[in-house]
């Protein structure tokens, strides 16, 4: 299929990005396809408690929002907590499993992004290809594309486990990229964070930053093409028809 072009020409407040050929659309999950982030919160302090774990997560949270839940609960081993160097690795473990099984149990409290379905639909006429780039577990994204009825939208799926070093290093966007077999340059992300936006610019790829989780200004800073607070917002920027 040949290319679509996609005018992003006069964001207007949003910002401005050079005209470019581009084919494939790449999402994040986790506050761009689902508003998940204050479940997350959530089951990390459960982990915690049930690690016997007594800290405060939300500072740690901001800090990591948008990587991966190991290299979270790492840097919280190694420096929050006095764990013996040679227990580190099984603790870490622990807090990711005990993590997933909360995150299981409040599945239900989890939402759509207000529009991503019909965002979705219409990108699906207009790109060759859609894929997703998480940092989250494989499990929580089957268990998010199982409740949503998800899979039916994307082509590729890239997880934490399909990867070695996570957003903000381009590798995961490199190789979705890879994987639905376009050049980064013609892919379009939308991103959530500070890291994931990074992440896409550091591939190539032209970065939109949706503003349920950082401020515009802070997208911005991390190198956004543009900046939107809806995905009506994102329809009309690329004028897709939703």
């Amino acid at each position: 299929m040949q290319p679509k072009v996609l005018l992003l020409g006069n964001a207007g407040t949003h910002g401005n990005c050079a005209a470019d050929a581009t084919a494939g659309l790449l999402l994040d999950m986790d506050g761009v396809i689902v508003d998940s982030e204050p479940i997350h919160a959530r089951a990390g302090v459960i982990a915690l408690q049930r690690c016997q774990i007594s800290l405060d997560l939300a500072p740690i949270s901001l800090q990591f929002k948008g990587r991966t839940d190991q290299d979270m609960f790492e840097y919280l081993v190694e420096h929050l907590t006095d764990t013996p160097p040679v227990e580190r690795s099984l603790l870490v473990q622990r807090l990711i499993e005990e993590k997933a099984k909360a995150f299981g149990e409040l599945l239900g409290e989890v939402p759509l992004v207000p529009g991503v379905l019909e965002f979705l639909a219409a990108s699906r006429r207009r790109f060759s290809a859609l894929a997703l780039t998480t940092s989250a577990t494989r499990r929580d994204q089957e268990q998010i594309f199982q409740r949503f009825n998800l899979h039916r939208w994307f082509d590729a799926v890239v997880t934490a486990e399909d990867i070695r070093r996570a957003k903000p290093d381009p590798e995961p966007y490199l190789k979705t990229a890879a994987k639905v077999g376009l050049d980064p340059s013609r892919c379009l992300v939308v991103e959530d964070s500070t890291h994931g936006i990074r992440a896409a610019k550091g591939a190539g790829c032209l970065a939109v930053g949706l503003t349920t989780a950082f401020t515009a200004e802070e997208l911005r800073r991390a190198g956004a093409d543009a900046v939107v607070n809806s995905f009506a917002e994102l329809a009309a920027l690329l004028s897709l028809p939703v």
